[in-house]
């Protein structure tokens, strides 16, 4: 049977939700008839590519391949993008889409724009439906109750006009909250109130900036109704950096801004909220009597303030953005971050350890009275093991994220308790980027009585394809029974429960092999069926402190690594938090990681509100929600309790994660501690979580070590040391060889290129100095397991002498028929008249040997 895995029966019809052109391009498929989610998934996933958008041919090609269907299995699509218009603006001119591919500009840019699988021009029903709409459409359809309130925040939704033109236009393929406020003929409040008017007279447009629904739903249908929109003006021009996106006034927005002033990335708000709990820390300075304690300073003027639901003059949200004014802190240069030669000695300028750090400790160095629990492994370095103060402007930083997101938790919760009381709903549901804040969401979910909270693992714009695809199974139920147009028994099954957030591809056993046999002269690969066996030996690495990577069936939608895709540790273990920061993930050290705790032990734990018993303390199932943890439990889980005794945590039932479920019991069962450290498995710069066996491979081995561990279904895989003994061969006293020397050999083909500094001699400003110029060599190898094509896949060698080994490593000769090449020792002679010089040389070579296997440039 050479049918993929997750084959359907060819017969099946397909209806799709799409989110396309924008950023986190992404795709969600089901069964036209039963309502079955079938595949889910992101661009950027295979791309790896962040955020990744563009068109869709690439997923909608992968999808079906999955699925073993074709592009005529497809009855319907849904799409949306917020920016613009797409069957209108974009897809209405395939000869002018080919004109763009043609220049490579606009969507051209990019491979597959106008090709059938991103047109998808063949399909009956296409149609469009509005942003904000489509996020509660991904939330109410699988919420767990039957009645609720969505509530959507995010950073710009769509526009006023594109509604207001779809609706007096009577396109029918298009839908808006307009439309439903039409159909129902309710009307719904506006803030502005005069919206329609003010959008006539604006230089560009109004977007949506947060919404209020109220839904319904039995086995027949699911009714949405929109009772609130608040619109944002765009301030600045759209066609300014990423649409003019900082100036605008939605809470995300705002936040977002915050997040670009410190980081440089609108998209990096998950940092500001992990900074944020810094406020208020003390750090003991030790160096610099003058200033013998450091701590951040309160901004006291609000960023935000006033009511989302009342107009400006009437006491409405009022923005102040002058703490994010001027030079932003991700481009400033203070002298604090200089030594006294003026060489920069602070270049992670948020890189910062609490009062009470734990260096990391190997444990082989523990002795008698060591609290074993903290010992971890760690590279030798001994800038390492010194507490990390803050920076000033990590200070300022850490100042201005704690308002912000002071400022939007006080905001929010208003907001939301004003709908609350407005519409006596006892359900909540979030989506809307701002939904990805999980420290406002513990909060709406714990202090507002709310008896139930529902936010999906993907609030963010991923989750617009799964919103498209339920309004393109149900948006039409209310309306076919009314009309009595459809036999009840010809509608779509309603979603009757949460969908699982693992729907990407199934990868095989033989995907797997592949992947091993890519890497194996760097792998040592032992296969592990029993799943009790194979717990064990992860979790005795857990517990010496070692830190271990799992991959196992299908990918997760959203951002979160919730067990298929993950990097786990023992979260006694504090000394953890900058090992895995700065040498695994390779990033600030200042931020938090979350635990994967079992929901039946999740109440002794942590502090989950009122209503969590009735939920099976099964709160935060996609690591949706921050929450305390009990004061008499934080020593015994130092490394996943932040600064501030918090903790986003993910709730793991046996049901939803049965794998997951017994590994974390089995690590309970050892430890007395029913939770693990989890994080995302990916260890390359702004890279996505990792989605194929070949880039969990990769991801692996770019750890270099500081991952002792790969499961990869049945495997365990560990990295192969560089064996001296096998590249040198082994000989008995009597001179005959037990192993015979073994001849390196590249991984691909290397491409070289060398890079030139030069600067000015200090005796004479106006002469280039040889002396102060460099050279560098870097070799690019596409075919090497740690390529990695984000910076074009250049590896900086040691030396000159580096890349002449790799020049000469073509499997055809061993170590003495190099160093007869670039030693002084002549042809005949033999290691035993060795002199310094060459032993020197030999080292030499040796070691840069073992660097190039390290990296995967060579094998033996």
């Amino acid at each position: 049977n050479n049918l993929p895995p997750l084959a359907v029966d060819p017969s099946t019809r397909l209806t799709l939700g799409i989110n396309k052109y924008s950023h986190d391009t992404s795709l969600c498929a089901a069964d036209s008839h039963t309502g079955q989610v079938l595949f889910a998934t992101s661009k950027e996933r295979f791309t790896r590519k962040k955020h990744d958008g563009g068109n869709i041919a690439t997923l909608i090609e992968l999808c079906l391949d999955t699925l073993n269907l074709d592009i005529d299995n497809i009855d319907k699509v849904v799409m949306n993008n917020h920016h613009h218009r797409i069957l209108p603006f974009v897809e209405s001119n395939i000869g002018h889409m080919e004109w763009e591919e043609g220049l490579g500009i606009n969507g051209g840019i990019e491979n597959g724009y106008s090709d059938e699988y991103n047109l998808l021009d063949c399909v009956e029903h296409r149609m469009e439906m509005s942003h904000h709409l489509s996020h509660a459409y991904s939330a109410a359809a699988q919420a767990p109750f039957e009645r609720g309130m969505v509530v959507v925040m995010d950073g710009m939704g769509e526009t006023y006009r594109t509604m207001k033109r779809g609706l007096e236009s009577g396109d029918e393929s298009y839908v808006s909250d307009l439309n439903l406020m039409k159909e129902f003929g309710e009307s719904i409040q506006f803030i502005p109130e005069d919206i329609e008017e003010r959008a006539k007279n604006s230089y560009f447009d109004w977007r949506e900036a947060e919404s209020v629904y109220t839904f319904v739903k039995d086995d027949k249908c699911l009714t949405i109704k929109p009772i609130f929109k608040r619109f944002s003006e765009e301030n600045t021009p759209p066609t300014l950096y990423n649409h003019g996106f900082e100036n605008m006034d939605s809470l995300g927005a705002v936040y977002s801004r915050a997040s670009s002033h410190i980081f440089g990335d609108w998209n990096a708000c998950g940092k500001v909220m992990g900074l944020a709990p810094w406020q208020g820390h003390v750090w003991d300075n030790d160096d610099d009597p003058q200033k013998p304690q450091l701590t951040a300073q309160t901004i006291e003027d609000p960023i935000l303030s006033g009511a989302l639901y009342k107009s400006k003059d009437d006491g409405g949200l009022k923005i102040n953005r002058s703490s994010m004014m001027g030079m932003p802190f991700i481009a400033r240069i203070d002298p604090d971050m200089f030594d006294e030669e003026g060489t920069m000695v602070r270049t992670k300028r948020y890189d910062f350890d609490d009062n009470d750090y734990i260096p990391p400790q190997s444990s082989t160095a523990a002795t008698d009275d060591d609290d074993e629990s903290n010992n971890v492994q760690v590279v030798d370095d001994d800038d390492t093991a010194k507490k990390q103060l803050p920076t000033q402007v990590a200070l300022d930083a850490v100042s201005l994220a704690s308002r912000m997101q002071t400022d939007l938790e006080t905001v929010a919760m208003d907001f939301v308790k004003h709908f609350k009381e407005e519409t006596g709903e006892t359900n909540l549901c979030l989506a809307g980027g701002v939904a990805l804040n999980s420290v406002l969401n513990g909060r709406l979910s714990r202090e507002l009585g709310f008896e139930r909270t529902f936010i999906p693992p993907y609030p963010g714009d991923d989750g617009i394809a799964v919103g498209c695809c339920a309004y393109g199974l149900y948006g039409d139920s209310r309306d076919s029974l009314e009309k009595g147009e459809e036999d009840d028994t010809a509608l779509v099954p309603l979603w009757n429960e949460t969908l699982s957030p693992y729907q990407g591809p199934l990868y095989t056993e033989e995907d797997m092999k592949d992947a091993i046999a890519w890497a194996s002269p760097w792998l040592d690969v032992e296969t592990v069926r029993d799943e009790y066996k194979c717990n064990s030996m992860i979790v005795e690495e857990l517990v010496s402190g070692g830190v271990v990577s799992i991959y196992n069936g299908r990918s997760e939608l959203g951002p979160r690594a919730l067990g298929h895709r993950s990097i786990l540790a023992d979260p006694r273990k504090k000394g953890l938090v900058r090992f895995i920061n700065e040498f695994v993930k390779k990033r600030e050290s200042f931020r938090p990681f979350a635990p994967s705790a079992l929901a039946e032990e999740a109440g002794e734990w942590f502090d989950l509100g009122e209503h969590a018993a009735a939920a099976e303390y099964n709160v935060s199932p996609y690591m949706s929600i921050t929450a305390q943890v009990k004061e008499s439990k934080r020593e015994e889980i130092l490394a996943v309790t932040h600064v501030d005794g918090s903790s986003r945590l993910q709730t793991v039932t046996p049901e939803a994660n049965p794998a997951y479920h017994a590994l974390i019991s089995a690590f309970f069962k050892k430890t007395g501690v029913p939770m693990v450290l989890n994080t995302s498995f990916n260890t390359l710069k702004s890279e996505p979580i990792t989605e194929t066996p070949r880039n969990a491979i990769r991801s692996f081995l770019t750890s270099m070590g500081t991952i002792e561990m790969l499961v990869m279904g049945d495997y365990v895989i560990k990295r192969r040391q560089a064996n001296l003994r096998t590249l040198l061969g082994e000989e008995q006293k009597d001179g005959t060889m037990t192993t015979l020397p073994s001849f390196p050999k590249r991984a691909g083909v290397a491409h070289y290129k060398t890079t030139f500094s030069a600067g000015l001699d200090d005796d004479n400003d106006d002469d280039l100095s040889d002396s102060s110029s460099g050279a560098k060599t870097l070799v690019q190898m596409p075919d090497r397991p740690m390529h990695n094509e984000k910076d074009g896949g250049w590896f900086e060698l040691t030396d000159d002498l580096e890349g002449q080994l790799l020049g000469v490593c073509d499997g055809t000769v061993g170590v003495s028929e190099i160093m007869t090449q670039f030693s002084v020792m002549a042809e005949e002679e033999n290691y035993d008249k060795i002199t310094d010089a060459d032993q020197f040389m030999l080292e030499n070579v040796l070691r840069r040997l073992v660097r190039l296997y390290e990296n995967t440039l060579i094998s033996w």
